[in-house]
């Protein structure tokens, strides 16, 4: 993953799969598939850009596995 500052001094994490999630470095991320934005989550605490990279990997990861729950064969 890499991080990129953007002008707005926001910061991007960027993943596999053209997406993207965007840190407005207060307490909104906002996930963007392709270019386009698809979500959006918030964390109510204070955070510091290493912390951030961190929520935004944990959210990622989560809504990945949810993914993958619901739409695997049930047996």
């Amino acid at each position: 993953m890499s991080i990129v500052t953007e002008k707005t001094h926001g910061l991007w994490f960027h993943y596999d799969n053209d997406i993207s999630i965007y840190w407005n470095r207060s307490h909104t991320f906002n996930v963007y598939s392709d270019g386009n934005e698809v979500d959006c989550f918030t964390v109510n605490e204070t955070m510091t850009p290493k912390d951030a990279e961190f929520q935004a990997d944990e959210w990622l990861y989560e809504t990945m596995e949810e993914e993958k729950r619901e739409h695997a064969p049930a047996y």
